[in-house]
């Protein structure tokens, strides 16, 4: 059986059209017959051939890899370096494990080599080192990780931050008005991932009706389970950031936390962003821009680390189509910015 959509926030990727009529399994467009099929009820509404390079390459190597199917692990790993010893202990534990494995397996292989008759049993412990060193390099911001965590936290230690504007001052900022607003609001977090950040930051105090929207299968089932276990209704869809499958004018508030800079075009995402949000809608995005006094230990693991697999490294407020307005850039903590915007009305 299926059902029909008409007139509604979504918007046929190849036409355009706004009309679909839907299946558990299928999204079809009334318009042109294009048919998308569906991921775990998930309509996945882009055009695979107009994806760009960098973003298949990041979506089948990184959040369908390794990284994103250990998401919740993963990313505290990363930036362990720069998150309080109350929170990274344990990621720091598991750091001090991997070196001591590394250097246990080196000792263990010389040691073997230079006893005679023990020549074989060396081949165990170098095998082993040999695996784990080319896993190291094959995930190179792991490896640069491994060599650079204790020196940033060393140099950090020296360096407390204060930014002018916090994160929880900016989001404060942005959500007081909208808590008031006397109607239902429409929300978009764009590159949701585990719909983590979508959750977390006050987003759920609002009257508010949620899509989210990704590329990576791997994150979008994971918030769609993290979602699920909450209790809260979301609308999700399996989507190309540059090229958002929704009608224009469509939200009061547009999200986007840690994508922008990893984009193929990171301004026709933002300019995608700003033409679906309403007039005199909000948009809010966070991602990698270290700051201004960072020593080269900082901006080594910023650019090896932390910011290794985008094609940008700051705020793109250069790129900003003229229709945002009131554009204000936080640097609210020592590697990320939060940019905030309006459209105009």
């Amino acid at each position: 059986m299926s059902t029909a959509i008409r007139d509604g926030k979504y918007r046929c990727p190849q036409c355009s059209g706004a009309d679909f009529d839907i299946t558990s399994t299928r999204w079809t467009c009334a318009g042109c017959g294009r048919g998308y099929p569906c991921v775990s009820g998930m309509p996945k509404l882009f055009l695979d051939e107009r994806l760009g390079a960098h973003d298949r390459k990041l979506r089948d190597t990184f959040y369908d890899g390794l990284f994103g199917q250990f998401y919740q692990v993963m990313m505290p790993v990363i930036v362990m370096p720069v998150r309080p010893w109350s929170l990274a202990w344990p990621y720091w534990l598991a750091w001090g494990v991997t070196w001591l494995v590394l250097v246990g397996l080196a000792v263990a292989g010389v040691t073997f080599l230079m006893t005679p008759g023990e020549q074989g049993a060396a081949l165990i412990p170098l095998g082993l080192l040999v695996a784990l060193v080319l896993f190291l390099v094959r995930n190179r911001y792991l490896g640069w990780l491994m060599l650079l965590a204790a020196p940033l936290k060393w140099v950090q230690s020296g360096k407390p931050w204060r930014a002018e504007e916090s994160f929880a001052d900016v989001h404060a900022r942005v959500l007081e008005p909208l808590r008031t607003a006397g109607r239902r609001l429409q929300v978009l977090d764009v590159s949701t991932g585990s719909c983590n950040s979508l959750y977390r930051h006050g987003w759920m105090s609002l009257d508010a009706d949620y899509t989210a929207i990704d590329l990576s299968e791997t994150m979008l089932k994971q918030g769609n389970a993290a979602m699920a276990g909450y209790g809260v209704g979301v609308d999700l869809v399996l989507g190309d950031a540059v090229d958002l499958p929704f009608q224009s004018d469509r939200f009061d508030v547009v999200l986007s936390y840690g994508a922008v800079n990893g984009l193929t075009d990171p301004a026709k995402a933002i300019a995608e962003m700003a033409r679906v949000a309403k007039p005199g809608g909000v948009l809010l995005f966070l991602d990698e821009q270290i700051y201004p006094s960072a020593g080269p230990i900082e901006r080594a693991y910023f650019h090896r680390v932390l910011s290794s697999h985008n094609v940008i490294h700051h705020c793109p407020v250069e790129t900003f189509p003229a229709s945002l307005t009131e554009v204000t850039v936080a640097q609210v903590y020592q590697f990320y910015y939060l940019c905030t915007a309006r459209k105009a009305a």
